[in-house]
């Protein structure tokens, strides 16, 4: 077996061979700098991003984190629509979904329970608001400046549970120039999408208006051969709405101030809940029914839902952002606050058998303020320092309604309700600083001190009996956890020659433990992670050739796992969050580009990580037994990753241009748990590609696109679900989109 050391050397072997053969390459740029310039004057170079990811401008090239940035042209080129789409363009990103959120992972870190406590350890950001709880996560992506996707742990500058990285998308601010944006889509299973933008210069210098909005309905995917009344055919969309409006008033020399607000609306129908398996369990009527289910459908999207579903959700969301330069210091204050409401409910045994149905209200709102000073002028010095707040409060109702089978026929049985208000409040004070000890060589140091706090309430009524607790009238409970920790990160920097940035880092990062709240209160604590980083960012060829790789190497120890059962101390049913011992990770991403010539551009990436518990003891729900997983593979992480694209560009003269893009992306075999069972939890390896077509028709301002999506149409499982007790703890399964083509058109002006 291989030891950690021995991987370390592999990683570092591996870094310097990239390091020494592209730090050769820029002496041909050296000799002759000019031509970089021309090549990026006259389009032939690649661009540059500009991205914020350490809290002030910097480029994605000079900017020493493991980080993946996408312009709004890119986004519209690719076809990135959402977070599930983006997951083919960044290395080891994962996005998943379990009832009504969105659950996010990175080399494996990340994926959240759905409890009103549960965090996760990728920090969302939408334009720099944290959202603890992203339902509706997966909105449509429109009128976006960038997305950036940092890699590892973000604890010293972005802080709350930021152990496996940052997502940041980022609306384009409003601007001095009278702008607008109209467009449509049509596509598969009826899909039809509206969209329109527009920015408005209020006064000169002084203030600016932008307001954007999109429309969208699908008739989803999932196909439900239900003929009951009051069933959807599909699990889509009926419409759902975006809205967003942004106020920029005054200078920074003086003080300029964003105000946001946003609206979503998101009115699915349903979730479809695929069992892979049937156990049989609950009160002895509701098991007598339950084994009159007909066998699965084999096809993994078709299924036979008889009862009505919805999923409805709806986020408002406010900040005011104060920006004021004092002359080489900046300082910035933002507060906002959000409201997030969602209504799910669905046929819960998913079959065409009456037999449960299920019910999930949540009703929460979040608090946020941060304050920051940073240094602006020139000089080897730079620094950074600010305090941040988050409070959030969460509501969550929880009906299941049960049936059943006697000799006298159906019964229903009473309710089992379970009514949960968690809290969570954060306090830290954070600060880097970067000192140039030499013009090419830099170093710095980070600290981030944060206190979290998390309490609350489980009220429990009507439960069934065995195999669940004693019928206890209003059974409940209350808990309070507290937790604190200081993070820190020591980083190097050294310009090995002109566009080549070489880069290291040791950093720490924490995610707050709780307890159990939906389930016994037991409490489990907090995760913690050190990790160590080296990399290279590098430019050659005028700029017409990028290699960037990253290495990491992850000590991670009581990583949270959260699955959901009828065990534990009191055996009570709920989402059942324990710690496993230690874990390690390792790795290197590879990410290469090339603009062959000024209408050719090749990308492609590799990524290898390495991802085990090495020490592991817990019990797998569906067979209560407890298990050693020390050696299995941590959840959602391929071991090989290959990203192959091209994108070329036809002038087509007085009419205008086209631009062919494609992408093809593939992944070896990954577990959805940590049993790892070759049946229920195995993805086997499986790529897809996707292809766009654009006319951009000239000085008009018109842009046509054709796009597919998963042009090898094969589906995959996204996550696994375990049933609860009250019909069997059974494996439940979603899988991917399908093959999907579709029409676009929009005219700028």
């Amino acid at each position: 077996m291989r030891t950690h050391s021995g991987a370390l050397r592999g990683l570092l072997a591996a870094s310097a061979t990239v390091i020494a053969l592209s730090g050769a390459r820029p002496a041909l740029a050296q000799e002759d700098p000019a031509p970089a310039q021309t090549a990026q004057d006259d389009g032939y170079g690649l661009g540059e991003i500009v991205v914020t990811a350490q809290k002030r401008e910097s480029s994605l090239q000079d900017t020493p984190v493991a980080i993946s940035a996408f312009s709004g042209a890119d986004i519209a080129e690719r076809g990135i629509t959402n977070m599930s789409n983006l997951q083919s363009y960044v290395p080891n990103l994962n996005v998943g979904s379990e009832q009504d959120g969105v659950k996010i992972s990175l080399r494996g870190i990340g994926l959240q329970g759905t409890t009103s406590i549960s965090d996760s350890g990728v920090a969302f950001y939408v334009d720099n608001f944290y959202v603890g709880r992203p339902s509706g996560g997966n909105a449509t992506f429109f009128d976006i400046d960038r997305i950036e996707v940092l890699r590892g742990p973000q604890g010293t500058l972005y802080g709350r549970n930021a152990t496996g990285g940052v997502v940041n998308v980022i609306s384009k601010a409003p601007a001095q120039d009278i702008e607008g944006e109209v467009g449509a889509s049509y596509g598969s299973r009826e899909h039809v999408e509206l969209r329109g933008m527009l920015n408005l210069p209020i006064a000169p210098d002084v203030a600016a208006l932008r307001v954007s909005a999109v429309w969208s309905r699908e008739d989803g995917y999932v196909k439900n051969i239900s003929t009951v009344p009051g069933t959807s055919d599909g699990y889509g969309s009926d419409g759902d709405i975006a809205l967003r409006g942004q106020l920029l008033l005054g200078r920074p020399d003086v003080i300029e101030v964003l105000l946001f607000g946003s609206y979503l609306k998101q009115n699915g129908t349903g979730i479809p809940m695929k069992f892979l398996e049937r156990n049989i369990g609950g009160p002895p009527p509701t098991q007598a029914l339950l084994a009159t289910i007909p066998p699965e459908n084999p096809d993994p999207l078709i299924i036979n839902n008889n009862a009505p579903a919805s999923n409805d959700v709806e986020n408002k969301t406010v900040f005011a952002k104060a920006t004021k330069d004092f002359g080489g210091v900046e300082a910035v204050l933002q507060i906002g606050k959000m409201w997030q409401t969602s209504d799910l409910y669905q046929d819960f045994d998913g079959s065409p058998v009456d037999v449960s149905r299920f019910r999930k209200y949540e009703d929460g709102d979040a608090s946020s303020a941060e304050f920051r000073l940073a240094s602006t002028g020139g000089g080897p010095f730079s620094w950074i320092v600010g305090a941040y707040y988050y409070k959030d409060s969460t509501y969550i109702l929880r009906n299941v309604k049960l049936n059943g089978l006697t000799p006298g026929g159906m019964i229903s049985l009473p309710d089992f309700i379970l009514d949960e208000t968690g809290a969570s409040r954060t306090i830290a004070g954070f600060g880097s600083a970067t000192y140039a000890i030499l013009p090419e060589f830099r170093v710095t140091a980070g600290a981030r001190y944060t206190d979290d706090r998390k309490s609350g309430t489980k009220v429990t009524r009507g439960n069934f009996g065995q195999p669940f607790p004693p019928d206890i009238p209003n059974a409940q409970f209350t808990g309070i956890a507290n937790f604190d920790k200081f993070n820190w990160k020591l980083g190097l920097e050294w310009d090995a020659a002109p566009d080549v940035l070489v880069y290291s880092s040791v950093s720490t990062g924490y995610k707050a433990g709780g307890f159990n709240i939906s389930s016994d209160a037991s409490p489990y604590g907090p995760e913690n992670i050190t990790a160590y980083e080296f990399g290279i960012k590098s430019d050659f060829w005028d700029r017409r050739a990028r290699v960037n790789l990253d290495s990491f190497y992850y000590d991670y120890k009581d990583m949270q796992l959260t699955t959901l059962g009828t065990f534990g101390p009191s055996n009570a049913p709920g989402q059942f969050t324990v710690n496993a011992g230690k874990s390690r990770i390792y790795g290197i991403e590879l990410d290469t580009q090339f603009k062959v010539t000024r209408e050719l551009l090749l990308t492609a990436s590799y990524a290898f990580t390495d991802a085990k518990f090495s020490a592991l003891v817990n019990r797998d729900p569906r067979t209560n037994i407890l298990r050693d997983l020390s050696g299995n593979v941590v959840p959602y992480v391929s071991k090989h990753t290959i990203n192959l694209g091209g994108q070329y560009e036809a002038n087509l003269g007085s009419s205008g241009s086209i631009t062919f893009a494609a992408n093809y992306n593939w992944h070896s075999k990954k577990y959805l748990r940590e049993f790892n069972d070759p049946v229920i939890d195995l993805v086997p390896s499986n790529g897809r590609t996707d292809v766009t077509v654009t006319y951009k028709v000239a000085d008009t301002g018109l842009r046509i696109t054709a796009f597919v999506t998963d042009l090898e149409n094969d589906v995959e499982k996204t996550n696994i679900y375990i049933s609860p007790g009250f019909i069997g703890l059974s494996a439940v399964t979603s899988y991917t989109k399908p093959r999907t083509w579709g029409i676009r058109a929009d005219f700028s002006f």
